[in-house]
């Protein structure tokens, strides 16, 4: 499965995108793969503030963290929080 970051989470995991050979069943466990990787411990990917996107479908239009995950997808991280 290929993910792809957006925004400042290109930072905190030092790319745009990487790679996972592991197999992670849904959302939810990729997000907690996700905050075990990262190198900025200071931030924590969470579904509130990050949209998930799968083959280009927001996750919210799928079946939300439960989203079954394959390793062919593509799944893009795209932060939805900023500074003013």
């Amino acid at each position: 499965m290929n993910v792809v970051f957006v925004g400042y989470l290109k930072k905190v995991f030092e790319n745009n995108h990487i790679q996972i050979r592991d197999h992670l069943i849904n959302i939810s466990e990729l997000i907690r793969y996700l905050n075990t990787v990262k190198i900025d411990n200071e931030i924590t990917i969470k579904r509130e503030n990050t949209l998930f996107l799968v083959n280009e479908i927001e996750i919210s239009a799928l079946d939300g963290v439960k989203t079954k995950l394959n390793e062919h997808d593509i799944v893009t991280l795209v932060p939805v929080t900023h500074g003013g």
